[in-house]
């Protein structure tokens, strides 16, 4: 398990994304973050936010990360960079194809959202 079931969460008001950022925790252990709020007291601090809110997303981050899972690295680029996420998807797919990798996650997401009305093409 990680750290986060182990400190009390009203004295530590990390989140998934701050510790992500931190390097405390890791992509994958997103699910463990929101089962910790799920089985959060009633009368707990977690238990009064949203989900985004507890994970440390804005609404348009989690919202993305809901949609197309595959985006929460991005996201994470985005912050380090402090970047929208579109531009992090741009130079991703920019420096993969200059080094011939495979740009599927990238190109599905930076797609999706242009189809969506989310970004615009440049």
């Amino acid at each position: 398990m990680f750290k986060l079931l182990q400190r009390n969460r009203a004295d530590d008001r990390s989140t998934f994304m701050d510790d992500v950022l931190r390097g405390h925790a890791t992509l994958d252990e997103i699910d463990d973050y929101i089962e910790h709020w799920h089985d959060a007291p009633d009368d707990s601090q977690a238990a009064s936010m949203e989900l985004h809110e507890f994970l440390g997303m804005t609404w348009e981050e989690y919202r993305l990360w809901g949609e197309r899972p595959e985006s929460l690295r991005f996201t994470v680029a985005a912050r380090r960079a402090k970047r929208p996420v579109a531009d992090i998807l741009r130079a991703n797919l920019m420096g993969a194809a200059a080094r011939s990798n495979d740009t599927t996650d990238a190109e599905l997401v930076l797609d999706w959202l242009k189809s969506k009305g989310r970004i615009r093409d440049h």
